[in-house]
């Protein structure tokens, strides 16, 4: 049972298609969280009206603590390989794609 059926409850009328994982969803979210990041940094950037300025600044720093949370996270349950070469995470995502077409 995932962290997300402990939250939300076991929904077992409805089935997609699609199994995520906590893996899965701990990507999607990094990769929402850095979208929201450079928006946030561009917006504050071109703000013009300080108090909004100030608003979007302390959003933005907000979002990249967030961020620095979930990141290491992934990377301590070894859901994100940051460190590794270029060689190893090609190889470690041919891998998963691998094992993704056998459980189909």
């Amino acid at each position: 049972m995932s962290w997300l059926d402990d939250l939300f409850g076991v929904d077992d009328t409805s089935n997609s298609g699609t199994n995520l994982n906590d893996k899965d969803i701990a990507i999607d979210m990094l990769t929402s969280s850095k979208t929201r990041i450079r928006i946030l940094a561009k917006a504050a950037v071109e703000a013009t009206n300080p108090q909004l300025r100030q608003i979007l600044s302390c959003e933005l720093t907000n979002s990249i603590n967030e961020h620095f949370k979930l990141s290491d996270m992934a990377v301590n349950k070894q859901w994100y390989n940051a460190f590794a070469d270029p060689v190893q995470q090609i190889q470690q995502d041919v891998t998963e794609v691998q094992n993704l077409s056998q459980n189909q």
